[in-house]
């Protein structure tokens, strides 16, 4: 991993481009007194580009929410974003970014984009065209990371309707997702992408696609948050050079009914306590540290930049392995409209009942919520993505 870096500006000297951020080894001291804004590390991708082991997810903002927040995120210090086709922001997120460029406050170069393939886009005719279509609506060149969103595809009746409905069941076809990967290859000799990935793929499924392509995926981006670790998946790409990305890293907190109870719970409490910090910071720290990289959605100004704000500290392996004792629970991202098809990647009917109790300090009663932006219940979790 790539050490983390230091965000600082300076007031004096100042020159035309007096607001371009400059950003720093980590050893080095900021100049004129300036106050140092941690950023984050960054890990090497199979593809030989460099990824923040942090980003900022944009799942469901809209319209100016979206455009400020984005704002917002790039003079923190995010420099990872991460859009899709589905989330239909990517004309939002794309003028904010393209303005803190012309504004001199970040380069295309130091950020790292992430958009998505949407699942009514599988046909290997399509993909070129759509890729190209994003590109438009972001205003750039080429995307940094390109991801399949998903290895089921949808019928496409037009690029408006993602999701195709006939009496009351969602139309999908048979396309294979092998032939959808291999057009994504297409993109990376094109120069319209730098990398390309996939996102809710199982393990078969990404065995398959390495061993029926000539190029691997370099990440997987899955849901992942404690309680929700999915190790196996995890180990799996470690071994592989996958790298993974976590959405709903938070578990979806939701302040009306205290779920998930770990994130409301006396034990996150003491550790809120010990640490000094948020519940939201303290997982988000925990994931970095178990090796995947969160992509947060906030739309807060105070949650974005706490959210960033995890590399000054460090969890003692006594609360790392509390966090990891939390008993295992079901998966909330589910697709089930489309869990009869032959590529869906879920495990079907698993009773959470019937996991191990798994005793924490993280567990214990319900009290004192932490607020945050991401503790808001979507209510569409078939496709809720952040």
């Amino acid at each position: 991993m790539i050490s983390a870096q230091c965000l600082t500006s300076c007031d004096d000297e100042e020159d035309e481009n007096s607001r371009v951020a400059v950003i720093l080894g980590g050893d080095q001291r900021p100049p004129c007194g300036a106050k140092n804004i941690l950023m984050a590390p960054k890990i090497k991708l199979s593809s030989g580009y460099e990824m923040p082991v942090l980003g900022f997810g944009t799942y469901k903002l809209r319209g100016y929410q979206c455009t400020t927040a984005v704002h917002c995120a790039v003079e923190t210090g995010f420099r990872h974003f991460d859009t899709a086709y589905y989330y239909e922001n990517e004309k939002e997120v794309g003028e904010a970014l393209r303005t803190q460029i012309k504004m001199g406050n970040v380069s295309r170069e130091n950020i790292f984009l992430t958009t998505k393939l949407w699942n009514t886009h599988h046909d290997p005719r399509d993909v070129q065209r759509v890729c190209q279509q994003q590109l438009d609506l972001l205003g750039f060149n080429y995307i940094d990371l390109y991801l399949m969103h998903f290895p089921v595809g949808y019928k496409h009746l037009c690029d408006e309707i993602l999701k195709p409905m006939s009496d009351d069941k969602l139309q999908t076809t048979d396309v294979d997702y092998i032939d959808t990967w291999r057009a994504m290859e297409d993109l990376v000799k094109l120069g319209l992408v730098r990398s390309i990935g996939l996102s809710n793929f199982n393990m078969e499924q990404m065995q398959r696609i390495i061993q029926c392509s000539s190029s691997k995926p370099v990440v997987n981006q899955v849901e992942i948050w404690p309680g929700f670790l999915q190790k196996d998946l995890v180990d799996y790409c470690r071994y592989n050079g996958i790298a993974v990305t976590a959405y709903s890293p938070l578990g979806q907190p939701n302040r009306e009914d205290h779920s998930p109870i770990y994130f409301f719970s006396e034990g996150m409490k003491r550790l809120v306590k010990k640490y000094k910090r948020s519940a939201s910071q303290i997982v988000l720290r925990y994931l970095v540290d178990y090796g995947v990289i969160p992509i947060p959605k906030a739309a807060n100004p105070l949650h974005i930049k706490e959210n960033l704000n995890i590399f000054d500290f460090k969890l003692e392996e006594a609360d790392s392995r509390a966090l990891r004792g939390i008993k295992p629970k079901k998966r909330i991202v589910k697709y089930e409209m489309v869990k009869d098809h032959p590529f869906y990647p879920f495990e079907r009917d698993v009773d959470e009942d019937d996991q191990p109790d798994i005793k924490s300090i993280v567990e214990p009663e319900i009290t004192n919520p932490q607020p945050e932006d991401e503790e808001e219940k979507e209510e569409d979790t078939n496709m809720n993505d952040e």
